[in-house]
Order: structure tokens, then C-alpha cells, then sequence
């Protein structure tokens, strides 16, 4: 019995010095790139460096972390585990949203895209719901998503297509096209949202045995 809770008495003590090692550890840590360094030394699929955006993540902890400033750290007690948060990097980008029908211009004719554009313009001045023309239409995977693109900063899609997103004269509910030459793709593009600002966190995630 004696050598039961010495044990226990150990494996505690054990414990407690590694959360404590592990935590001086993390105060170390302030940005992205530390992290990764770190991630280097912790071989574990467990750890990892997550992505909050206040659009898409509406959880307790990620609402929590996202009201915090980069270098605050959150503790997740299980009875497994102890699971640490730590915000290493925070931002406030521009964002668009927008929905599209996409037509690969080395797939199909260019007479048969320009048949088609001119079917769906008609059809939503009709009063065709436009998530309804994109699943028929579109050729990107976002058609079973009604074309929608969610929300998205610069550098996702085709600079001609975000230069007319970020385009202040198009108005909400408008429909205009872009063409791209290269890779020879053609959008059908219908305005849904304003351009307004999205705060997002760069998260390390470090799981623990308590």
C-alpha cells in the first residue's frame, strides 16, 4: 500500500515538473516561425498549428482565442490530457465573398460558354435562384456549394477575378463576368457580399499527458 501511493506520489511529481517544463517552453514562443521550430522538436501528429477566423469558427475556445492578443495561451484540462493554445499570430485582413459558376475554357467550346452565359443571365433575370444555375452549370467543385466561395482574403483565386471582387462599383446582387487567359477559364460572378475585415489567429496546439 506504502509503495502504491510512493509511486503515485512519484508519478505526480513527474508530471508536474514536465507541464511546468513544458509551459517555461511555450512562454519562449511568440511567432509563427518559433512554432514551427518547435513543432521540429515535438514529433507528434497531435501538435499542431490551427487557423481561427471569426466567420468560420464560432466554438467557445476559438471565440475565447480570437478576443485574446498573440502570445496568450489557453489550457484545456481533460482527464487524459492537458491540451495548450497558444496564439502566435493574429491578423485583420480584407475578405470577399462572393458566388460563381466557373466554365474550363479547355474543356468546352468558347460558343458553347458564351450559349451558356447568356442562358444563365436570362435565367436569373427570370428569377432563377442563382445557387440553383451554378449547380447546373458550373464546373468547379463549388457548384454542389451553390457557387458560393465563402469567405476568402487576397491570393485565392485569379487576380482578375479578385480585382473585380475588391471592385467598389460593383453593387450587391450585380452579375458580371471575368475572363481569364491563363489557364483559359471564364466566371460568371454574382456580388452577395460587402468587402469588410476578418480577424483570424494562428494557433499552436500542443496536447500534453497530465
Amino acid at each position: 500500500m506504502k509503495f502504491l501511493l510512493y509511486l503515485t506520489i512519484c508519478l505526480l511529481s513527474v508530471s508536474t515538473f514536465a507541464q511546468r517544463a513544458l509551459k517555461k517552453e511555450l512562454d519562449t514562443i511568440t511567432t509563427v516561425a518559433q512554432a514551427e521550430k518547435f513543432l521540429e522538436t515535438k514529433k507528434s501528429r497531435k501538435n499542431k498549428i490551427l487557423i481561427f477566423n471569426e466567420e468560420k469558427h464560432k466554438t467557445k475556445l476559438a471565440t475565447k482565442l480570437l478576443s485574446t492578443s498573440v502570445g496568450s495561451t489557453e489550457v484545456v484540462k481533460t482527464e487524459f490530457n492537458v491540451t495548450h493554445y497558444k496564439v502566435v499570430d493574429r491578423t485583420d485582413d480584407r475578405h470577399y465573398r462572393l458566388s460563381y459558376i466557373y466554365f474550363d475554357g479547355n474543356k468546352i467550346e468558347a460558343s458553347k460558354i458564351v450559349e451558356y452565359k447568356n442562358n444563365i443571365l436570362k435565367s436569373y433575370e427570370d428569377g432563377v435562384r442563382f445557387d440553383d444555375l451554378a449547380k447546373r452549370y458550373s464546373m468547379d467543385r463549388n457548384a454542389k456549394r451553390g457557387g458560393d466561395s465563402g469567405w476568402l482574403k487576397e491570393g485565392s483565386m485569379p487576380i482578375e477575378v479578385e480585382n473585380e471582387a475588391f471592385n467598389l462599383d460593383h453593387k450587391l446582387g450585380e452579375i458580371y463576368t471575368v475572363r481569364i487567359p491563363e489557364p483559359n477559364g471564364f466566371y460568371v460572378i454574382l456580388k452577395t457580399e460587402r468587402i469588410k475585415k476578418i480577424k483570424e489567429i494562428k494557433v499552436l496546439k500542443v496536447i500534453a499527458k497530465d
